[in-house]
């Protein structure tokens, strides 16, 4: 089946849909979750959002720039706004999410959006990313999870991002491949493509072959890689299968990347 449009998903936010994007740059994270509430809103859809006080101060604003009243969209019950580390701190046990708590502090949520009464619930989590920053990518997994259990409850469509330095092998020490199994999708970014060309060339530089024309053929792939990107896909079988050259490669990869702006 062929990949939608890179931001069809954003836009369109099916019900039942849990997708992702893997960011470099803050300021393409923002606009891309800006694109996919303000559409929500527009559309007339319940929009909750589980941010970081700067995106949602960012959201705000560019809510008041197209000439919307946050405080209008709040009191009506169509918008929700929730602070990410405050909202984790409801369903966090001794550093592991914990599912009961979860369902009901996600739950009363659903219920008052739900009672706003049109169309479909779009759900921006920035908890998972915050999880994963502070180095508990295994707790970020268990939530997305948690967010697959609850949709069995709830109609909604979720959007997911994470804030990674996918140029840097640090980056593929923590699961991944986990972000891909948990999500439905994972959204491309206008930079995917130029960082695929950049580490096939920095492959062939260091193997003799660009690696991504192999890789991408791969049979031994598991599931949650197969939706990732092609780059992200080719690093982490090398960092599976050649780790002592993977900060190599990537080294070089930033250099033709960075050439290539």
């Amino acid at each position: 089946m062929a990949a939608p449009p890179v931001d069809a998903l954003l836009i369109e936010a099916p019900v039942h849909r849990h997708f992702a994007q893997l960011h470099n740059d803050p300021q393409t994270l923002t606009d891309a979750v800006t694109l996919y509430l303000q559409t929500g809103l527009q559309r007339g859809n319940g929009v909750v959002v589980i941010a970081s006080r700067v995106l949602t101060d960012h959201f705000v604003r560019r809510l008041r720039e197209d000439d919307r009243d946050p405080g209008a969209l709040l009191k009506s019950g169509q918008l929700e706004l929730h602070d990410a580390e405050l909202t984790l701190r409801k369903f966090m046990c001794n550093e592991t999410p914990d599912w009961e708590d979860f369902r009901r502090a996600m739950g009363s949520i659903f219920e008052r959006v739900r009672a706003f009464g049109r169309g479909t619930t779009r759900v921006y989590d920035g908890m998972v990313n915050l999880l994963w920053h502070e180095d508990r990518p295994d707790a970020a997994i268990r939530v997305e999870e948690y967010w697959n259990d609850l949709a069995r409850l709830y109609p909604f469509s979720l959007f997911c991002s994470y804030m990674l330095d996918l140029h840097d092998d640090r980056a593929y020490n923590g699961p991944l491949e986990g972000i891909g199994r948990t999500h439905s999708d994972i959204i491309g970014t206008a930079d995917d493509e130029r960082f695929r060309v950049a580490l096939d060339a920095a492959s062939q530089d260091v193997f003799g072959v660009p690696l991504s024309q192999m890789v991408g053929f791969s049979p031994h792939h598991q599931d949650g890689e197969r939706r990732l990107p092609s780059a992200q896909r080719t690093m982490l079988w090398v960092k599976r299968n050649l780790p002592s050259a993977s900060a190599a490669v990537l080294e070089r990869a930033r250099r033709y990347y960075e050439e290539s702006v």
